[in-house]
């Protein structure tokens, strides 16, 4: 992992103030992500959270990530359904094709607690950037995952989630996967 990402990441954990939210874990056999969810507002029309995370593999690929996103119930006809809404800024680093790229992706993230199914919730995201918004050696790039979650404490949830994260590069290379697969994750809240 790029020492230079590693110092800005650990730096953002510790500028925040004292109202950090969240830290999540996912991990695979060959790649890790280390995310650090903040609370920068709320309302009454929900709350709005930063997320500052860093995905790095063995293959040499790094992507590192800071979004804001709103998020709040969708309504009284679906009960346990929470969704979120926001750009999600990247830099994406390729290592078998030394490329990389920088996006502004809009997307969002959802979670919906099975009313019939105590303490488990499936959970999905999805973020685009077209070529307006990419730039470097990248084209275009998005994200997507999809997964089930269960609450083990008031305060940790494990999740089983599948993510692919693809980027077309500008180099002729076409599009690459940056990192894919089925992941296993922890969320801590304080």
């Amino acid at each position: 992992m790029s020492a230079r990402i590693l110092a800005t990441f650990l730096l953002i954990l510790l500028s925040t103030t004292a109202s950090a939210q969240r830290i999540d874990i996912n991990l695979k056999q060959d790649s890790a992500r280390f995310s650090y969810v903040t609370l920068v507002g709320g309302s009454t029309f929900g709350r709005t959270e930063m997320t500052a995370g860093i995905l790095y593999n063995e293959d040499g690929n790094q992507v590192a990530n800071v979004d804001l996103q709103v998020i709040d119930v969708a309504g009284s006809k679906t009960p346990g359904l929470e969704l979120g809404v926001g750009p999600r800024f990247y830099y994406l680093k390729h290592d078998n094709t030394n490329s990389s790229g920088a996006a502004v992706a809009l997307g969002g993230q959802l979670r919906y607690k099975l009313p019939n199914v105590q303490r488990t919730s499936l959970i999905g995201n999805l973020f685009y950037a077209p070529s307006i918004t990419t730039t470097l050696d990248a084209e275009n790039m998005y994200e997507f995952g999809l997964g089930v979650s269960y609450e083990l404490l008031p305060t940790a949830n494990v999740y089983l989630k599948y993510r692919r994260i693809r980027a077309n590069f500008t180099k002729g290379i076409g599009v690459e996967n940056i990192d894919s697969g089925t992941v296993v994750g922890m969320t801590f809240t304080f």
